[in-house]
């Protein structure tokens, strides 16, 4: 056995195909979309065996932030991603990683699952929302409830909202300049364009904008990848002039019904800070199943700033809130742009 830094892409993909724990985030693709999005650079360890066979990956990225500090993280903009291959090697890549994360001049080392080890804190940092899919349309639909998402999906269908799947880059631009306007109000940073743009680009076999529409116009819009056996509902954004008319509950429910369809298995809501119960209740109301979600840091006295953010009520993080919702919106996007990358 020995360690690589890099491999085939023929190879690396033959290794995801047959793992039935790979994420979009083990793939070549989505270091592309990382690395040419936020010049990440890449650590990625790849354990190979005596035929030259991968038996183990380890995806890594160094992560700078003056306002989170920097780390070596596994990976940036997953909200769960860690070692993938044969659990009986897992610590021959997981001590490389610590080794690396010594030679350089950082605050900590990152990996979005729970590692079982004294070395690592491992911290319940979010809860994930899983809603397990059916080829019976109908039977996935009972699940959901009666009085608020099944009622909500019929109203929005009953006042014209429409949905579309697209990859269109003037959908996309919309929906961006929708997502700022939301994101704005909820005093946080928005997604840059290049973020939307290099994930059409770089990942597109898997991604589309589900987009709903009502008389003409694009008021609400979510990605969703495609992976395996799992969709990923990856950001959704929406006019607040038209929530009334429930379009999150629409291109949702479309998203559900097309993956029940093409055979996937799980559908993945996305993690949840445990202080946001209003987003945890909407989550759950889809009929969908509760896990914590852990992120595992070196060394073990690791509290990193950006999950107290995240999870916090705190006087600081409402300031920077109220700070943002009043910021000119060219000012915003370009705010955004600066401190985007040290979020992942």
């Amino acid at each position: 056995m020995h360690i690589k830094t890099k491999v085939k892409t023929r190879q690396w993909n033959e290794f995801i195909r047959k793992s039935d724990k790979a994420l979009i985030y083990h793939t070549p693709e989505w270091q592309k979309f990382l690395e040419e999005t936020f010049r990440y650079k890449s650590y990625y360890l790849f354990l190979v065996d005596e035929c030259d066979q991968i038996v183990g990956l380890l995806p890594l990225m160094l992560v700078k932030s003056r306002f989170f500090g920097s780390r070596l993280s596994c990976l940036p903009f997953a909200h769960i991603c860690g070692y993938l291959g044969d659990e009986k090697l897992k610590q021959t890549l997981i001590e490389n990683a610590i080794e690396i994360y010594n030679n350089l001049d950082i605050n900590y080392l990152e990996i979005k699952e729970k590692i079982d080890s004294k070395s690592f804190n491992s911290i319940n940092a979010f809860l994930i929302h899983i809603q397990e899919l059916s080829p019976n349309i109908e039977e996935v639909w009972r699940r959901l409830d009666r009085s608020s998402v099944r009622r909500a999906i019929k109203k929005s269908q009953k006042s014209g909202v429409s949905v579309v799947v697209t990859k269109d880059v003037n959908d996309l631009r919309e929906f961006y300049e929708l997502n700022c306007i939301s994101k704005k109000k909820k005093g946080v940073p928005c997604h840059p364009w290049k973020f939307i743009r290099n994930m059409f680009k770089y990942i597109e076999d898997y991604v589309s904008l589900y987009a709903a529409k009502y008389e003409g116009d694009l008021i609400a819009g979510g990605i969703m990848i495609f992976f395996k056996d799992r969709v990923i509902y990856v950001n959704g954004a929406a006019n607040p002039k038209y929530l009334k008319l429930y379009p999150y509950n629409a291109l949702i429910w479309k998203a559900i019904e097309d993956a029940c369809l093409k055979g996937y298995k799980y559908f993945d809501f996305g993690r949840s800070p445990h202080s946001n119960t209003g987003l945890i209740n909407f989550k759950k109301r889809w009929g969908t199943i509760e896990y914590k979600l852990y992120y595992s840091y070196y060394p073990t006295d690791t509290i990193p700033s950006i999950i107290n953010a995240q999870n916090s009520e705190g006087i600081r993080y409402k300031v920077a809130e109220k700070v943002i919702r009043y910021m000119p919106t060219v000012i915003y996007k370009k705010f955004s742009e600066f401190v985007f990358g040290g979020l992942g």
